[in-house]
C-alpha cells in the first residue's frame, strides 16, 4: 500500500471537514495513508470491478425514502388479458407531492433489449408529474403517450420525466402463467434471469421531449439530487411490473392469485446500458472524482479501523449473504466478467476466515482487505470492499453529502495564469498522459460519435467507418499532448490569455486542466479510442456508481443488470421498513402461503 497516495491538501475540504468531525488528527493520518493512488485505481478494468455500495446513488436515494416514509398508493390500475391498460398511481416524496401514470401496451411479439433501438414503441410508458395534475391533464399525458412516436410526442413543464420499459418476455410470461394457474411463480426461476420482469427503457427527463429541467425544481426538492428523479421513475416501473402481472392474471381468471409479498419484494427492474456511457465519463471527469473520492475515502475509513467482534460477525453475515445471493444467478454471458459462482466460492473463504476459530487472524480490516487482494482476482476484493464500507454506515452517509455538491464544480479558464503554472500542472497531474506513444495506427483506431438513428453514442472505426467528421471528445490523452507541445512553444511567463488568442481551439484541454486540478480521481488512464480497449469495462462502473447490482456485460459493449432488488414494497416503506434490504435471499415456495410448487 502506498502511503499517502493523495496529498490531504487534494481531498475536497467538505470530506476533510467529515474526516475531521469523526477522527483525531492521528487516526486521519491513518485513513490518508490507507487511500489507495490514481495510478492503481483509474484503469478501465480496475473500475470495471467496482461494485454497487451504500454510497450508489439508488441506495442512497432508498435511505432517504425509508427515512422519510415515503407514500406510494396505487389509485388504480386497470388492464385487460393483455396486459393494455392504465394506471395512476399518487406519491407523498417526503413532502413533495407527485403523480405517476402508467400506460401499459399489450405485447407485439417482439423482445426488446437495448434501450432506444425502438423508438417511442416500448411496451409500457409511464410520466411523473408534479403535484395533483386534475383528470383532464391526466387524459392529455395518455393521448401524447399513445401517439408512440418519438417525434409527435412532447410533454410540459409539469412533468419531470417519462420512464419508458420493456417486458422480460420470459419471465413476464411465466409469473403471469403462474399467477393464472393459481399458484405462485418459481423464485429460483426468476432468480435465475437476476430477478425482473420489467426492463428499462431510458429516463427521458431533465427538459427533453418538453419535460421540466432539474433548474425549474426548488432547491430542496429530493428530484434536484443527482440521479434521484431517473432512479425513483425506476422504482416505479418495478411497481407496475408487480401490479401489472396481478391485473393480467386477474383478467385472465377471476380467481387468480396474486404475487405474494416475498416474492414481489424479490423482484427488481432490469438495466441494459450501453457505451454511450464511457462518453459521459470523459465529458464530466468531475463527476468521476466525486464519486471515487466518496467511495474511496469510506472504504479508507473502514480498512484503517481495527477489527472487533461485533463488526467481525456483521462482516461474516454480509460475505455469507452476498454469496447466497450470487450463488442463485446465472448470467446470460460470463465472457466478461467473473461468473458469480466464482465469486459466491471466494467470499465464502473470505467469510470462513472471520469465523471463530479460524486459523487467521487481522487486526485491522486493512490487513483483511490486502489478504483478499493477495488472495483472489479484482472482482472478488471490490465486492469485499463494497461490504467492508456497510460497516461503518454512519460515516459513509455522512461523506455521501458531498455527491451532489461534488459534481456541480464549473469548468472555466483562469486566462491569467502563466505557461510555467500550466506546464507544472500537466507534469504533475497528466505525467502518465505524456508519456504514452500515439504514433500506432492502433491507438487511435477507434472514433466515437452520436448516432441519430439510435438516440446514443456509437463507436465506430476509423478508415473503414463513415461520420468520423462528427466525432465525440473523448481523446483526453490526445488533448493533453497537444496542449503541451503547444505550450513548450512559448516562455514560461507567458499569460495563457496569450495562447489562446493565437489557439482558440485549445480553450476545452486548458480549461480541463485548470478546473480538475486538485481534484484525486478524475482522469481515467486508458485510452478511449485503443483497439483493444474494451467499453463494457467503464459501462460496469458507471451502472456500479448508480446501483445496479450484478452487472453482467452482453458484449465488449453492453451492461445489463438489476435495479432494486429486494428494496421494501410500498406498503412497507410508509410504514418504516427495513434499511438492509439488498442482496436478498431467493424466497422458498414452501414458506409461502398458499404457494404451489
Amino acid at each position: 500500500m502506498e502511503m499517502n497516495a493523495v496529498p490531504p491538501s487534494e481531498l475536497p475540504p467538505f470530506l476533510r471537514d467529515i474526516l475531521r468531525a469523526f477522527l483525531g488528527e492521528n487516526e486521519q493520518l491513518a485513513v490518508l495513508a490507507r487511500l489507495r493512488p490514481a495510478d492503481e485505481l483509474m484503469t478501465a478494468p480496475r473500475l470495471g470491478a467496482m461494485k454497487a455500495t451504500r454510497l450508489s446513488f439508488a441506495n442512497v436515494l432508498a435511505r432517504r425514502m425509508i427515512e422519510e416514509r415515503w407514500s406510494i398508493s396505487r389509485e388504480r390500475l386497470t388492464c385487460d388479458e393483455e396486459g393494455d391498460g392504465y394506471g395512476v398511481y399518487r406519491i407523498d416524496a417526503g413532502g413533495y407531492p407527485l403523480t405517476y401514470i402508467a400506460r401499459c401496451f399489450r405485447w407485439d411479439g417482439i423482445e426488446k433489449i437495448g434501450r432506444r433501438s425502438d423508438g417511442a414503441g416500448r411496451d409500457m410508458f409511464g410520466a411523473i408529474f408534479l403535484g395533483t395534475p386534475d383528470e383532464a391533464r391526466i387524459a392529455e399525458e395518455f393521448a401524447i403517450i399513445n401517439l408512440r412516436d418519438a417525434a409527435l410526442m412532447r410533454t410540459r413543464s409539469d412533468v419531470t420525466g417519462w420512464t419508458p420499459a420493456n417486458r422480460s418476455v420470459r419471465y413476464f410470461d411465466h409469473v403471469v402463467d403462474a399467477l393464472t394457474a393459481g399458484h405462485q411463480p418459481d423464485p429460483s426461476f426468476l432468480g435465475s434471469g437476476t430477478g425482473y420482469i420489467l426492463r428499462n427503457g431510458g429516463y427521458l427527463g431533465s427538459g427533453r421531449q418538453g419535460s421540466l429541467s432539474l433548474d425549474g425544481l426548488s432547491e430542496k426538492h429530493p428530484f434536484r439530487h443527482p440521479f434521484f428523479g431517473d432512479l425513483f421513475g425506476l422504482f416505479l416501473i418495478r411497481q407496475v411490473s408487480i401490479d401489472l402481472v396481478n391485473g393480467v392474471a386477474c383478467a385472465r381468471n377471476p380467481n387468480a392469485a396474486r404475487l405474494s409479498p416475498e416474492i414481489a419484494r424479490y423482484i427488481g427492474v432490469g438495466n441494459s446500458s450501453g457505451q454511450g456511457m464511457c462518453v459521459a465519463l470523459q465529458r464530466w471527469p468531475e463527476w468521476v472524482s466525486t464519486w471515487l473520492c466518496v467511495r474511496e475515502l469510506s472504504l479508507a475509513y473502514a480498512t484503517s479501523r481495527p477489527t472487533h467482534r461485533s463488526t467481525s460477525s456483521r462482516m461474516r453475515s454480509l460475505l455469507e449473504r452476498v454469496s447466497n445471493y450470487l450463488g442463485s444467478i446465472e448470467l446470460q454471458c460470463e465472457d466478461y466478467a467473473i461468473p458469480p459462482s466464482a465469486l459466491a466460492r471466494n467470499l465464502e473463504t473470505a467469510a470462513a476466515w472471520l469465523a471463530p476459530g479460524s486459523s487467521k487472524s487481522f487486526v485491522t480490516w486493512g490487513e483483511f482487505a490486502d489478504e483478499v487482494v493477495s488472495t483472489f482476482d479484482p472482482e472478488t476484493s471490490e465486492q469485499v470492499n463494497s461490504l467492508l464500507i456497510e460497516l461503518y454506515p454512519d460515516f459513509a452517509d455522512a461523506v455521501a453529502e458531498y455527491l451532489p455538491i461534488g459534481m456541480r464544480r464549473e469548468r472555466d479558464v483562469a486566462p491569467e495564469m502563466t505557461v510555467s503554472e500550466v506546464q507544472a500542472l500537466l507534469r504533475r497531474n497528466y505525467s502518465w498522459a505524456l508519456r504514452l506513444d500515439q504514433r500506432q495506427s492502433k491507438v487511435r483506431q477507434h472514433f466515437w460519435y452520436h448516432s441519430i438513428d439510435n438516440g446514443e453514442q456509437r463507436r465506430g472505426e476509423r478508415i473503414i467507418d463513415p461520420h468520423e467528421e462528427f466525432e465525440s471528445f473523448i481523446d483526453h490523452i490526445g488533448l493533453a499532448q497537444r496542449l503541451a507541445c503547444v505550450l513548450a512553444t512559448y516562455e514560461g511567463g507567458t499569460p495563457v490569455a496569450e495562447v489562446l488568442v493565437e489557439h482558440p481551439e485549445l480553450y476545452y484541454g486548458l480549461a480541463r486542466v485548470q478546473y480538475l486540478a486538485g481534484l484525486p480521481y478524475a482522469e481515467i488512464r486508458d485510452n478511449l479510442l485503443h483497439r483493444d480497449f474494451l467499453p463494457a469495462h467503464l459501462i460496469r462502473f458507471f451502472v456500479s456508481v448508480l446501483g445496479i447490482e450484478c452487472t453482467s456485460p452482453l458484449s465488449i459493449r453492453y451492461v445489463r443488470g438489476v435495479f432494486f432488488q429486494g428494496i421494501p414494497l410500498p406498503e412497507e416503506l410508509v410504514r418504516g421498513a427495513n434499511a438492509d434490504w439488498r442482496f436478498p435471499a431467493q424466497p422458498s415456495l414452501s414458506d409461502i402461503d398458499g404457494a404451489v410448487a
